[in-house]
C-alpha cells in the first residue's frame, strides 16, 4: 500500500481517470439498482396502467444497467491499462531490486482494488441517490415510471451501495487484468528504455484473440442472421439492432490491438498531408503508442457507436412505419380522439352526410404459439367494414380479398402469416379481445403491416367480442368539412394527419434518449480522463519538440492531431458498428438501400467526444508553455 499512496501523493493526476471512471460507474449502476428496488417493492393491481408502466420501468433500468457495467469494463479497463503503462518505470525498478512477477502482479492488482474501491464509495456516496431521484423524476414526468413507486428503505439503500462498492471493484479489476499481467513481464533491462515503456506497442495475445473470435462467432453472427429471417416482425427487428451493438462494441475492443495499427496508417498518412511538418510528428505519436489510441478510440466508440446504433432503428423504424402510412392512407381525413376521449364504434360513426365514414374498431387477437415465441401476447387488431375500407386505406393485399373477409374470416400481415406459415383458406384457432377462441379462416395477406395492425377483423366480429368497444379512428372519404365533430374529437386532412405523424410514441423516444444521454456522458468524462492521462506521459517529449524548433502554435495543432487522431480512429469504428447493425434493418423493412439516422442526436454526440478530447489533451498539455516551463514541466 506504501507504493500505491506514493503514487496518489506524487502523480494525482495518473490515477485521477481511472478513480473518476470507477466513481461515475458506481453512482450510475447504484442509482439503476435504487430505482428498480423501488420499482419492484410495490404491488400493483394485475392488468393495470401502473403494473405495464412498471414492467416498462424495469425493463428500461435493464438495459441502462447492462450498459454501464459494459461501459465499465470497455472504459476501466482502457483507462486502467494506459495507466499501469505509466507505471512500468517503476515496475522495472522494483524487479530490479528483487521482486518477483507474481508478487508485482499481486501489488498491481492490489493498487487497481483499492483504486476502484475508494473511488466506489465516493460515487456512491456522493452521487447514487442524488441521482436517482432525478433520473425516477424525468421518468414519472413521461409516464415510464409510476408515480406511487418510490425509493427503497434505507437499510436496503445500504446493502445495495456495499454490493455496488464490491462489484464495482471487482469489474475494475477483471478488466484491468491485462495491464497486471503486462506489470510482471517488465524486465530490469526495461529500465534503460525510460519513456518509451509507456509507448510499447500492446501485446497481441492468442488468447484474446481467440475470445475476440469466439464472441464475434457466438454472439454477433446468430444476431446479424437473425435480423435478415424474414418471419421476424419488424419490431423485434428493431430492438436486435441496438442489441448488435451491444455485442459488437466489446468485441472491437478486444480485438483493437489487430486492426488499430492498421487504422492508423492511412490516417498518418492524412495528417502528413494536411499539415507537412506537424502532421508527420503526429502521424508518428500515432503509430509508436497504439495502445494510447486505443485508449482513445474505445470510448469514443462506445458514446458514437451506441448513439447512432440505438437512436438510427428508431429512426430506421420510423421511416418505414412513415412509408408505409403515406402509402397506404387514401382517406380524404381522419377523426382522432383527444387524451381522455374516445370515439363511436357503432352506427354514430358511420353518419356522415358529406361521404363515408369508416371506424376502425380497437381490438385484440392472440394468435398460435410458434417456434420464436411460446406465450403470444395479444396484439393489436382492427374491426372494420372491408366493403369500404379498399377506399380509404390500401392494405398492399398479396394473397386473397378483403371483399371476402366477413363472417368467421380475418385477414393478417404478411409477418404473421410467414412466421406461422398459414395459406390462404387456412382455417386457424384464434383467441380474441374477450378471452374466447374462434376457428376463423384466413382470406387475405397483407404486406403494410409495420404501420397498421398485424389482424384485421369483420366490423361485426369485432364489435361482438370486444369489451367497451371504441373506434382508434374513423376515416373519412368525400368533404370532411361537412363532419360534425363531436366534444373530444380533432379531424385533420390527410396531408396534415401525415405532417404531424409521429411514427414512434414519445416514451419510446424519451427512454432511447435517455439512455444515450446516460451512456454518452460517462463516455465524455472517460474520454477527457484518458486523453489528460495520455498527455502527462510525454512531458519530456513535448519540450524536446519545442528545443528542436517548434513554436507553440505547432506544438498545439500536434497535440490537437494526435488527440483527434485517436478519436477519428473510434468515429470510423462507430460508423462500421452502426451500418453493419442498421443496414440489416433497412433492408428487412425494405425502406431504403441505407438506414436513417438521427443526425441532430448523432452529430452532437460526435462534436462532443471530438471537444472533450481536444479540450482535454490541450489543458493537460499546456503547449503554449515558453521552452523552460516545459522542459521544467518535464522534470518534475
Amino acid at each position: 500500500m506504501r507504493l500505491f499512496t506514493s503514487e496518489v501523493r506524487v502523480h494525482p493526476g495518473r490515477v485521477a481517470g481511472a478513480a473518476v471512471a470507477c466513481a461515475v460507474t458506481a453512482a450510475g449502476v447504484g442509482a439503476c439498482l435504487v430505482l428498480m428496488t423501488g420499482v419492484s417493492g410495490t404491488g400493483y393491481a394485475e392488468n393495470s396502467a401502473a403494473a405495464a408502466t412498471a414492467d416498462s420501468a424495469q425493463d428500461l433500468l435493464s438495459l441502462l444497467l447492462t450498459l454501464l457495467l459494459m461501459s465499465a469494463v470497455l472504459v476501466t479497463g482502457s483507462t486502467v491499462s494506459l495507466w499501469t503503462g505509466q507505471r512500468l518505470g517503476q515496475f522495472a525498478v522494483l524487479r530490479a531490486l528483487g521482486v518477483s512477477a507474481r508478487r508485482l502482479r499481486a501489488m498491481a492488482m492490489l493498487d487497481v482494488a483499492a483504486l476502484s474501491l475508494l473511488s466506489a464509495v465516493v460515487g456512491v456516496g456522493v452521487g447514487a441517490l442524488p441521482l436517482a431521484r432525478s433520473v425516477r423524476q424525468v421518468m414519472a414526468d413521461n409516464d415510464l415510471y409510476p408515480a406511487a413507486a418510490g425509493l427503497p428503505s434505507p437499510a436496503v439503500t445500504v446493502l445495495e451501495a456495499a454490493a455496488v462498492c464490491v462489484g464495482t471493484s471487482v469489474v475494475a479489476v477483471v478488466a484491468a487484468l491485462t495491464a497486471v499481467l503486462a506489470a510482471g513481464r517488465v524486465r530490469p533491462i526495461d529500465l534503460l528504455k525510460d519513456e518509451a515503456l509507456a509507448m510499447a506497442p500492446s501485446r497481441r495475445s492468442p488468447v484474446r484473440l481467440g475470445i475476440g473470435i469466439a464472441l464475434l462467432v457466438t454472439t454477433c453472427l446468430p444476431l446479424l442472421v437473425l435480423m435478415v429471417v424474414p418471419m421476424l416482425p419488424g419490431m423485434l427487428k428493431a430492438a436486435l439492432a441496438p442489441g448488435l451493438a451491444l455485442v459488437i462494441i466489446p468485441v472491437l475492443a478486444v480485438l483493437a490491438p489487430w486492426y488499430v495499427p492498421l487504422l492508423v496508417r492511412p490516417l498518418g498518412g492524412l495528417l502528413r498531408l494536411l499539415d507537412r511538418r506537424v502532421g508527420r510528428i503526429a502521424a508518428a505519436g500515432l503509430r509508436a503508442a497504439p495502445v494510447r489510441t486505443t485508449a482513445v478510440a474505445v470510448p469514443v466508440l462506445l458514446a458514437v457507436g451506441l448513439a447512432a446504433a440505438m437512436l438510427g432503428a428508431g429512426a430506421t423504424m420510423g421511416e418505414a412505419v412513415r412509408d408505409q402510412t403515406e402509402r397506404g392512407l387514401r382517406a380524404d381525413g381522419v377523426v382522432s380522439a383527444e387524451p381522455e376521449h374516445r370515439l363511436p364504434a357503432g352506427a354514430d360513426a358511420t353518419a356522415f352526410p358529406g361521404g363515408t365514414a369508416t371506424p376502425l374498431v380497437h381490438t385484440t387477437v392472440t394468435a398460435p404459439k410458434t417456434l420464436y415465441d411460446d406465450s403470444p401476447e395479444p396484439v393489436r387488431a382492427w374491426g372494420a367494414d372491408t366493403r369500404a375500407l379498399p377506399g380509404v386505406l390500401d392494405l398492399d393485399v398479396e394473397q386473397g380479398r378483403l371483399d371476402a373477409l366477413t363472417g368467421s374470416s380475418f385477414a393478417a400481415g404478411a409477418t404473421q402469416v410467414e412466421g406461422h406459415h398459414w395459406k390462404i383458406g387456412q382455417t386457424v384457432r384464434l383467441r380474441l379481445a374477450d378471452g374466447s377462441s374462434h376457428r376463423l379462416r384466413l382470406a387475405a395477406v397483407y404486406g403494410r403491416d409495420l404501420a397498421f395492425p398485424e389482424f384485421l377483423l369483420p366490423g361485426s366480429l369485432a364489435m361482438a367480442h370486444t369489451p367497451d368497444a371504441y373506434a382508434e379512428q374513423i376515416l373519412l372519404r368525400g368533404d370532411i368539412t361537412s363532419w360534425s365533430k363531436a366534444a373530444g374529437q380533432q379531424v385533420a386532412s390527410r396531408s396534415a394527419y401525415l405532417a404531424d405523424l409521429a411514427p414512434r410514441s414519445p416514451q419510446d423516444d424519451l427512454a432511447a434518449h435517455l439512455i444515450v444521454a446516460v451512456v454518452s456522458g460517462y463516455a465524455l468524462l472517460a474520454v477527457a480522463n484518458t486523453c489528460a492521462l495520455a498527455q502527462r506521459d510525454r512531458r519530456a517529449q513535448r519540450a524536446h519538440l519545442r528545443a528542436l524548433g517548434l513554436t507553440r502554435w505547432q506544438l498545439l495543432r500536434c497535440v490537437l492531431y494526435e488527440s483527434s487522431g485517436g478519436a477519428v480512429v473510434g468515429v470510423v469504428l462507430s460508423a462500421l458498428t452502426a451500418l453493419i447493425c442498421l443496414a440489416p434493418l433497412a433492408a428487412a423493412l425494405g425502406v431504403h438501400a441505407m438506414p436513417t439516422f438521427d443526425l441532430p442526436w448523432t452529430l452532437g454526440v460526435l462534436g462532443a467526444v471530438l471537444a472533450a478530447a481536444a479540450l482535454a489533451s490541450a489543458l493537460s498539455a499546456r503547449p503554449l508553455r515558453d521552452i523552460r516551463e516545459q522542459f521544467a514541466g518535464s522534470a518534475s
